[in-house]
């Protein structure tokens, strides 16, 4: 068990409201979903890949209420267990986009991942970013969040809280460049159509690409 999950347990009824002070300290979900949904604003079907607890879902249904949402993580066993939004049209599976796309899934208008590529293996990140791409409608958009590698404590308490507490070996931030570079191998040609840094940290890089 992950110290994460360990401290989860020991919280009890506490744990939601622990786990949105501790997340906001380090990124503001609401401004990020807002800042999503000004590129994709008729987004109809939303995917959220490596969607975890929910708490991202919930903010893009806050933003876009009237879409379509599937949220999938195979890593965790019960994906979205702390959805508080509407649940009408929402949905969560543990599959990997390896499975959705085998199932022939319809393409989505947004494609969501935040905070996911760094958790990924090395030498899975390009893989999972072209199956992204794979999964978005012509037209639609991707939208990458990743805590950008730069100076500072901050970089170093981010590490800590994703290597240990969630204890996951594979964590590695990227610098920008890199980040960069895997975006343009996974959807060459995909024109940029927004870049923003998302409160209250700085390394909250959001970086979205929309389908030729």
């Amino acid at each position: 068990m992950s110290l994460g999950s360990a401290v989860r347990r020991a919280l009890g009824p506490l744990e939601p409201l622990a786990i949105r002070a501790y997340r906001g300290a380090f990124i503001d979900l609401d401004s990020l979903a807002m800042t999503i949904g000004s590129v994709a604003p008729n987004a109809k079907r939303i995917l959220e890949i490596g969607c975890g607890d929910g708490a991202m879902a919930a903010a893009l249904r806050r933003v876009l209420p009237k879409s379509d949402l599937l949220g999938i993580d195979p890593g965790v066993a019960a994906p979205g267990r702390m959805y508080d939004g509407d649940p009408d049209g929402v949905e969560f599976r543990p599959v990997t986009t390896t499975e959705l796309l085998a199932a022939g899934e319809l393409p989505f208008d947004l494609v969501v991942l935040c905070d996911v590529v760094h958790h990924v293996a090395e030498d899975q990140r390009e893989q999972v970013l072209r199956e992204a791409a794979a999964l978005t409608a012509p037209g639609g958009t991707v939208a990458v969040k990743e805590w950008e590698h730069r100076r500072g404590l901050g970089r170093r308490v981010a590490y800590v809280a994703d290597r240990f507490v969630s204890g996951d070996a594979t964590v590695r931030f990227m610098p920008q460049t890199e980040i960069d570079a895997l975006i343009d191998a996974a959807m060459p040609g995909w024109p940029r159509t927004c870049e923003s840094r998302i409160p209250p940290r700085r390394a909250n890089l959001l970086v979205t690409h929309r389908r030729p």
